[in-house]
């Protein structure tokens, strides 16, 4: 099962409405911020969304660290932002050292993300824990 249709079948779990945009992966950081952000406050405005959840756009964390997950983070929180005088709810993940959550985690990377699951991450999770702040 490839990336797209493992990604699919987690927001089909979850019960999630979701849209994939046609943004290279790897490549977020080269594309520009206003075009981004644009496009996902769209996205917010169409769908009424009041909750929004994406990637602490300041986390450098070993072995999770990916640019294209800090650029998502920050088109997310400036979208958000945009769209309304109530602001939607935002959470963001981030790691704070806590793994409370690692079983539960790995769990659900096996279940769903089986093409990009490895052993270690067992390790690097508990390591570095992983949490949802609430932002606003």
């Amino acid at each position: 099962m490839g990336r797209k249709r493992e990604f699919a079948a987690a927001m089909e779990y979850w019960g999630f409405d979701y849209r994939v945009l046609d943004f290279p992966d790897l490549g977020l950081i080269f594309i520009d911020l206003k075009r981004m952000v644009e496009e996902v406050a769209e996205i917010i405005l169409k769908k009424r969304l009041s909750l929004l959840v994406s990637f602490d756009p300041r986390e450098i964390t070993f072995g999770f660290d990916h640019p294209d997950h800090n650029r998502a983070g920050e088109v997310t929180r400036v979208a958000g932002m945009l769209t309304s005088k109530k602001w939607p709810k935002l959470y963001f993940w981030t790691s704070l050292g806590k793994n409370s959550r690692t079983e539960e985690r790995v769990k659900y990377l096996k279940q769903f993300y089986k093409s990009q699951y490895k052993s270690e991450y067992s390790m690097i999770l508990k390591q570095i824990g992983e949490s949802y702040i609430k932002v606003r």
